[in-house]
């Protein structure tokens, strides 16, 4: 058996390992509460898991000790959707629990537990009624006029007054599609911009922009050589691959019991030190 020496610096070795996994009393604090926040979650969600109906559930963190939240967010983790709306007005993020996004609404700083969160729902419930076209069509128009007509067909056929995570929305591939340049143009300048803006990361650069008809959304792909992969025209209420559905839920849990087990033996551990 080796016989531990113990001279300047063992002990100074030992001292910094003893520091590198002491915890401040705030930290063990933030632990704690995000323990519980967790199980909170894990209540809410298993209390939805049978039901049919929306849920959105809200925690307000505004004025909560930075280090909770810093806490509670590293653990969460960062998911892959960003929503903007209003320009900026209210910022989303999905965490890396499906169902759960974090919320800065003006100066409220939020949890959500929904399948989409309540602003980007309000927001996407704006819009035009319909693609409105002036009275005298540019020149050069090619595809336009045949893909506006489609995009208004299936408007009048949607329900958009339902998000639906697992539908199958009707979509115009433009990147397939024989348009001149001003083809393009117009599809554009009639479609205009609406008020939620969504980036997805992933192995490429993908956004989603709502048009300003209602319904109506711009989905685009680009590599991340900024090359552009995809860009098409989907009509629903919202895209599905924006939203949660509630066959994540079990994921969710699962993802939660695995981040509470965790938590758990990290607060009893720093309880000992």
């Amino acid at each position: 058996m080796q016989e531990t020496v113990i001279n300047a610096k063992t002990i100074l070795e030992a001292a910094k390992r003893a520091k590198q996994f002491s915890r401040t009393k705030e930290q063990i604090e933030a632990a704690k509460r995000t323990l519980e926040w967790m199980e909170y979650a894990k209540g809410k969600l298993t209390e939805v898991q049978a039901d049919k109906g929306a849920f959105n559930f809200l925690t307000d963190l505004s004025g909560e000790p930075e280090e909770y939240k810093r806490f509670l967010f590293d653990t969460l983790e960062a998911g892959e959707i960003r929503i903007v709306v209003d320009g900026g007005r209210v910022r989303i993020e999905e965490t890396g629990v499906p169902t759960v996004w974090r919320m800065l609404v003006g100066d409220k700083d939020l949890i959500a537990i929904s399948l989409l969160p309540q602003p980007v729902v309000e927001a996407a419930a704006t819009g035009q009624a319909d693609i409105e076209q002036p009275a005298a069509q540019p020149e050069g128009l090619f595809a336009a006029p045949s893909i506006i007509t489609e995009l208004r067909a299936a408007i009048a056929a949607t329900d958009l007054t339902k998000p639906d995570p697992d539908g199958l929305p009707l979509s115009v591939e433009l990147s397939r599609q024989p348009l001149s340049p001003q083809d393009k143009t117009y599809i554009s300048e009639v479609l205009g911009s609406g008020r939620v803006e969504v980036n997805m990361r992933g192995f490429a650069r993908s956004t989603i922009e709502q048009t300003k008809v209602r319904g109506v959304w711009r989905s685009r792909i680009l590599s991340n050589a900024n090359k552009e992969l995809l860009d098409q025209v989907v009509v629903c209420a919202v895209p599905p691959e924006v939203m949660s559905s509630r066959e994540d839920i079990p994921d969710a849990l699962k993802r939660l019991q695995s981040k509470i087990d965790w938590c758990r033996a990290d607060v009893e551990r720093a309880e000992q030190e």
